[in-house]
């Protein structure tokens, strides 16, 4: 059975690993130490199946709207649902005061990313724009949003 939960610094490296394996640019260690211990507004939701970190969501909360960073599920794993239940778990944890609801979630993906734009979509999110060259190697990004 897979269980969702608040990552701990104790899955940095496995976090890291699929980090590395599912992203043409990925994070540096630096880069996600600092998302793991030092952004304030940052959280990180881990998948877990057999104590072995298969995927996470790496998002922020600002005021009423969040952003996702990254959604990412190891090849193995993929196509089973995952990165919908790990939106899912996302929005669940947001705060449910009034004053600081979430009203929107925001993101980008890769134009040419086919399997991220097809899970967004499916999950109630539509395109804004789309950024011009926005990748370091001058890929465009969708910008999606999705209202709560």
């Amino acid at each position: 059975m897979i269980k969702y939960r608040l990552a701990k610094q104790e899955d940095f490296e496995q976090v890291l690993e699929i980090e590395n394996e599912c992203f043409k640019q990925p994070y540096t260690g630096k880069e996600l130490e600092y998302e793991f211990n030092e952004n304030p507004v940052n959280k990180i939701i881990v998948a877990e199946f057999e104590e072995k970190i298969i995927g996470f969501i790496d998002f922020l909360i600002t005021f009423n709207s969040s952003t996702i960073m990254q959604v990412a599920v190891t090849n193995k794993f993929r196509g089973q649902g995952i990165a919908t239940q790990l939106l899912s778990e996302m929005e669940h944890s947001f705060p449910k005061e009034i004053d600081d609801v979430v009203e929107t979630i925001t993101l980008e993906v890769r134009e040419s990313n086919e399997a991220a734009k097809a899970l967004y979509l499916k999950n109630g999110y539509e395109l804004v724009v789309v950024k011009k060259n926005y990748y370091k190697d001058g890929e465009n990004a969708l910008y999606m949003l999705k209202r709560l």
